[in-house]
Order: structure tokens, then sequence, then C-alpha cells
């Protein structure tokens, strides 16, 4: 019961997050990876050493989709203390001053993520696994090595564990695991001046497991099957072709990200740059990100105001300044040994975007960790130069807890659609009916969650038993203010 009383605000994120997951149904390639999870725990792992060899290699993930989309319950408790475990890893390693401040912030980055983000990577199944699963996983295996907890003999069972299977889970963490395990060893024999061999090992074996995900016959199958335009490309061509990309989910598409990131290089340049015209300069520099944006955030709502290329050459240049002038205020904030933690958080972000450029596909759940890692960068930022204010905390508090009021709305509103969606179903089944109308999701609902494409339209016939030849049509309606579902 101590336990409990002294995490209490962990306890209570648990429950909320384990309602909301319970509230949500499957959706999109979840049909399907419900249908192969049925067919029995031996048909799960064979089909996804078969998709090793025919379309995939990201065997763990794979692994844990075909058992967890069928024992939804199971995943509702799982995806809570994944949601939870990062909030705690972020906190644990960051040893934030102002605990209670920053714990709500923390919270918040959680919260205000961009909502097509929240609906890929917390809610969506196969999106969730491939993309969120293996985030405190990391965050743990960064928080052992930054702080020397390497030392039992379990520990570093647990060490070799994770560089084999974090690899395992989506391309770019594989690559960021090996880039970690590269910084480690360097920091090791700069103190040190020798090499580290057990850090050697653990980079060897998360190439080795790298390797094996990503040279795997499913994946060059797969490579030969899909975006084939882009695989012609050259490496320079591929970087090209991808930079206004890397612009869009920087930057454009995580409005709170960018929030955050005004505010730490406010501070940063406040603290840390003593000529008066170069804060001013510095100032008028970090402020453009806002009003990009507020166009995405207009756009989304469509509200039309400007057309942004970000093709243009101009738009492409302020970005790239942006991103170097960034590092460099943190690298002028850096005046004793806890300061290279923003700087390592900074990098593991920019970093992890930075490999997706090589990527053919690109989305809101492949920025999800730049996202992460640059927002927990700016709230130690933050964390470092905030002094205490009474109104700001209640500010904070106030703003967090009416997010978490919005997504209980909205998966309020999303269960009870889906009753009626599933009592619809039902009762066309039951009468044979040419024809099912179905209640259209929000845009921003769990991913691909309204069946539209031929693929899922598939999928979904197949998981609520329709026939092939009747027709489903998707209509708006019972819904108010984006949220609110009325019968």
């Amino acid at each position: 019961m101590k336990i409990l009383r002294d995490n209490k605000i962990y306890v209570g994120l648990f429950l909320f997050f384990t309602f909301i997951f319970f509230l949500s149904p499957i959706s999109g390639d979840d049909w399907g990876n419900y249908l192969e999870g049925a067919q029995g725990f031996h048909h799960m792992i064979g089909q996804a050493i078969g998709m090793y060899f025919t379309w995939e290699g990201r065997l763990v993930s794979r692994i844990f989709i075909n058992i967890l989309t069928y024992n939804k319950w199971l995943w509702n408790v799982v995806n809570s203390i994944v949601v939870v475990g990062i909030i705690y890893y972020i906190n644990k390693i960051c040893k934030f001053k102002n605990k209670t401040t920053m714990l709500v912030l923390v919270i918040s980055t959680i919260l205000f993520m961009n909502v097509f983000t929240f609906s890929q990577v917390v809610t969506w199944l196969a999106g969730n696994i491939t993309y969120l699963f293996v985030m405190p996983l990391l965050l743990m295996y960064f928080y052992i090595l930054y702080y020397h907890k390497d030392s039992s003999k379990y520990i570093n069972i647990l060490l070799v564990i994770l560089n084999i299977i974090i690899p395992m889970f989506i391309e770019h963490m594989a690559v960021l695991l090996i880039l970690l395990n590269m910084f480690f060893i360097g920091i090791d024999y700069y103190k040190n001046k020798k090499i580290n061999k057990k850090l050697i090992s653990f980079l060897l074996i998360s190439i080795i497991s790298f390797g094996v995900m990503y040279f795997s016959p499913g994946n060059k199958i797969r490579s030969g099957m899909e975006n084939l335009e882009f695989n012609k490309l050259s490496l320079f061509g591929k970087i090209i072709y991808n930079i206004p990309n890397l612009i869009i989910y920087t930057y454009h598409v995580n409005y709170y990200l960018v929030l955050l990131l005004v505010i730490g290089n406010y501070l940063l340049i406040k603290n840390n740059i003593n000529n008066k015209y170069y804060r001013i300069g510095l100032y008028f520099l970090e402020l453009i990100p806002i009003f990009f944006a507020i166009i995405y955030l207009l756009d989304s709502f469509n509200i039309k105001t400007i057309y942004i290329n970000e093709k243009n050459i101009f738009i492409i240049i302020y970005f790239f300044i942006l991103t170097i002038v960034n590092f460099c205020l943190l690298i002028k904030n850096y005046k004793k040994e806890e300061d290279i933690l923003p700087i390592i958080f900074y990098s593991m972000g920019i970093l992890s975007n930075c490999v997706m450029l090589m990527s053919p596909t690109w989305g809101y759940r492949t920025s999800f960790a730049t996202y992460l890692f640059l927002g927990v960068c700016y709230l130690i930022i933050i964390d470092r130069y905030y002094k205490k204010n009474k109104i700001i905390e209640y500010s904070i508090k106030i703003v967090t807890i009416m997010g978490m009021i919005f997504y209980l709305i909205f998966y309020i509103s999303i269960f009870r659609t889906h009753l009626a969606n599933e009592k619809i179903i039902k009762e066309a089944n039951k009468k044979h009916l040419p024809e099912v109308e179905l209640i259209a999701y929000p845009g921003f609902a769990p991913c691909n969650i309204n069946p539209t494409d031929e693929f899922h339209i598939k999928k979904f016939k197949e998981y609520y038993k329709i026939g092939e030849d009747v027709n489903l049509k998707i209509v708006r309606k019972n819904w108010k203010y984006i949220i609110f579902y009325y019968n």
C-alpha cells in the first residue's frame, strides 16, 4: 500500500490510460492481425516467422502484434504500463528540480502530441506496438548506461536482451540504439582512456540484431514490390527528396514541441547570450516556427490561410540554420556535467528523423521519437531556468486536466459509435441486407478505423463476418463539435 501511496500519480495515470484503451476499438490493420491471432498461439509465432521471410524483418513487434491484438484486454493493461513507463523513465533520467511541475509537463507532452500521432502511436495497436513499445525499453537502456547501473550480472543480461529485441521493433530505433552504444563507448573511453569491452559487445549485438532484421528476406521482397521509384534514387537523391518531410515531421506537425522549443530557446538565449543585438536576432529566429505551426493547425481545421511550400529553398535553409543554431545554444549552455543531457536528447531527436531520410515512408508515427526526445531536451532546459510561479503551475495543471478530459470525452464517443456500428452490422447480417451503412468516425480517431480502401474493407468484412458482396457505406452523422457523439 505504501508503494501505491508514494506513486499515486503513476497509479492514477495507469488507470486513466487503461480506461481510454478499453474504450478504443481495434482498427485498420488490427482487423487482419486479430484474425491471425484467432488461429492460435502456434500460428501467431509461425505467421511472424513467415512474414520475416516474406514481408518484414520486425520479428519482435510482429509477435507482440499477433498476441496482443487477439488478446486486446491484455494490450489495454500492457500499453498503459508502457505509456506510464515512458513518463516514469523520463522523470528518472532527468531528475528534475521542480518535480511536480515537471511531472505534469511530461504528462502534458504525451497528451498534447499531435492528435493524429496519438491515434497512430497510442491507440492503434499495430502502430502502437511497433513505435511506442520500444520507447520505455530504449529509455531504460539509456538510464542504466548513463547512470552506470550496469554492474550486476542480471542487469548485464537485461542489457544484452535489450540489444537483441530493440532493433527488432522498428528500423530507425535500431539505428538510434547503435549510435547510443557508440556514444557511450566514446564517453567511457574519454573518461577512462581505454576501450570498454562490455560496451563493445553491446554494440556488436545491436549491429547483428539490426542486420538480422534489416537484411531479412522479407524486407528484400517488400522493397522490390513497394516504392520502386524511390528505391532507384541514389543516396543523395533520397536525402534531397525527403528534406521537406524532415521539416514537416520535425517542426510543422509537432505544435506542442514548437511551444516547448520556443520557451526553452528563449531561456537559453536570455541566460547565455550577452550581446543585445544577437539576443534580439535570435529571438526573432526562434519565433518563426510558431507561424508554421499555426498555419498547420488552421489547415487541420480546414481554415485556409496561405500555402506553405516545404520544398522552397529559403524554407529549407531557414530550418537547417534553426536546427544548427538550437544545437549551438545547447553547447553554449554546457557548463557542468549534467548539461550534456539535453544535448544528448536533442541529438537523439534530430537523428531519429534524419535516419528516416533513407526511407520512403513518413508519417505521424515515424516522427514520434523525434517529438518525444526533443520535448525531453527542452523540458530539461525549462526545469533548469524555471522560477517558481503559482499562476504558471496552476495553469499547467488545469490545461493538463483539460487534455485528459478531452480524451475521456472523445474516446467515450468513439466507444458509443463503435457499439452503434456493431449493432448496425449485427442487424444487417441477421437480415442479409445488401448494404451496411456505418457511422463514420472523425479523422483523428484510431488509424484507418473507417474502412475505405480495398485491403481494409476486406479485413473488416472478414472480422465482422460480413458477406463479400455486401456494400459498405460510410456516413458522416451523429457527431457534433468533432468530439461529441449523439444518438
